[in-house]
């Protein structure tokens, strides 16, 4: 049996966590670039029959039948040579964290367009009849009334597909990425192997907390939204 020493989980902490930057940096940059991303495909995905519902069904079923390491490869060792045929440009020498946001971006904006989608058709039809009747534009009616009550809806299925990225993150070491997955690698390397579960006992405890924080966070955030939604209701009766 491999002996396990608590504390060396605690002194392996410290390290893994001067990487946390790295992961919270791919986290946020994905949420917030395939949260816009998602959001136009969810718009498409609306407009049945049109070619821009077309595309958008094709690409949400495509990358969410692409399993994560494999997307992020492609993208890593494909596009590269891609852009160098097409435009004669090498772009291998760019930053690493650059593909791993890109592939990242490709899988989260389908999962979240998928969100935002249903979220949007579960607020009733006839509150958007309601806003058009009062005198609002199109527009003023959807950022007013719409999507207050969207976003409440849809909170916890972001929460959801925040926790999804932030597990298909920590795969971004596969290409040499070190962030607290890639440092946990290679403090296991330095010590030639040992001490490999007291490092993954480490790493997993950093996840639970930051995943902690995105569903408190997440609770605590709908509950301020309905309360919201709650009070400007009252004052509209």
């Amino acid at each position: 049996m491999i002996p396990f020493h608590l504390e060396r989980v605690w002194s392996v902490l410290p390290d893994i966590l001067s990487k946390f930057p790295k992961t919270l940096e791919i986290v946020v940059l994905t949420a917030f670039l395939g949260a816009i991303l998602g959001a136009m495909l969810a718009k498409w995905h609306l407009q049945t029959g049109s070619v821009k519902y077309k595309i958008a069904q094709y690409y949400i079923s495509a990358m969410r039948c692409t399993p994560p390491i494999v997307l992020i490869f492609l993208v890593f060792y494909a596009f590269p040579k891609l852009i160098e045929t097409i435009f004669l440009v090498d772009i291998n020498g760019w930053p690493k964290s650059i593909f791993v946001i890109s592939a990242l971006v490709l899988l989260f904006s389908a999962n979240i367009a998928v969100t935002f989608e249903a979220a949007y058709l579960a607020v009733p039809k006839g509150q958007t009849e309601a806003g058009l009747v009062s005198g609002l534009s199109e527009t003023r009616t959807f950022f007013r009334i719409i999507l207050p009550q969207a976003l409440v809806i849809a909170l916890p299925n972001i929460a959801n597909n925040l926790l999804t990225l932030l597990k298909e993150g920590s795969l971004a070491y596969m290409i040499g990425y070190v962030d607290i997955m890639g440092q946990a690698q290679n403090i296991i390397s330095r010590n030639l192997g040992n001490f490999g579960l007291e490092t993954y006992v480490a790493v997993t405890l950093v996840y639970w907390g930051v995943a902690l924080v995105i569903e408190g966070g997440s609770l605590q955030l709908e509950k301020i939204l309905s309360r919201h939604q709650g009070q400007r209701l009252e004052g509209q009766t």
